[in-house]
């Protein structure tokens, strides 16, 4: 399905975005133009929370603030430390940050399109001996508890990524670790760890594939 698989082990994340291919951001672009969504403008202040989560939660030696002299996002990087501390409070998450590889870029061809795309998964795990390997996507989430947390892995195209990624880096298994932004009073962030069923999977391999079609044809126009 995915040939030509290569690997850019010191690219940073800007290298990575200026690469000249085919992201999960694209197909999501691409979606809303078809089925004739608006588009919003970046949330800045949501793109900077999301940036301090992920190195806080994957690369903390790169945990610096952007303005240290901004109080607002000061504010903004000490939640995101303390999202990233509750995950690391659990057993689990903290075992697979601790022998997984974050933030590795890679790019492929898709076989049935002859389109070239790039993917930055979260976390890459191999076992020992290189049989299986598993991604990892960390979330934050306003949801209230799990089922409903479930219920915006299709909402938000969760199961397209991660079965674009996972085809793409021909991975045995795919888990979301999400905690929440927003905890009950007087308790800490819950955290929730989700293998992705075979069916989402399915699901998402669908999603992306139709994409991957439409966006040549979309670019093939007269």
């Amino acid at each position: 399905m995915f040939t030509n698989l290569t690997h850019y082990p010191s690219l940073t994340q800007e290298q990575h975005r200026a690469l000249p291919f085919i992201s999960n951001t694209d197909l999501s672009r691409l979606a809303d133009e078809l089925l004739g969504r608006p588009r919003h403008a970046s949330n800045l202040a949501a793109l900077a929370f999301g940036s301090y989560f992920h190195s806080a939660t994957l690369e903390p030696h790169l945990f610096t603030p952007a303005n240290p002299a901004d109080a607002a996002d000061e504010q903004t990087r000490r939640q995101a430390a303390q999202l990233a501390a509750a995950i690391r409070r659990r057993r689990y998450p903290r075992h697979v940050l601790y022998h997984g590889q974050p933030e590795q870029s890679y790019t492929a061809t898709h076989e049935a399109t002859g389109l070239t795309v790039k993917v930055r998964p979260d976390l890459i795990i191999d076992s020992p001996a290189g049989r299986r390997r598993t991604l990892v996507d960390f979330k934050t989430t306003s949801c209230r508890d799990l089922p409903q947390f479930l219920a915006t892995v299709e909402q938000y195209g969760y199961d397209r990524q991660q079965a674009f990624y996972a085809d793409v880096l021909q991975a045995h298994r795919v888990l979301l670790i999400a905690v929440q932004k927003r905890s009950l009073k007087g308790q800490p962030p819950a955290v929730w760890v989700h293998k992705l069923t075979a069916e989402q999977l399915a699901t998402g391999r669908k999603k992306y594939q139709r994409l991957l079609r439409a966006h040549v044809e979309h670019h093939t126009l007269p």
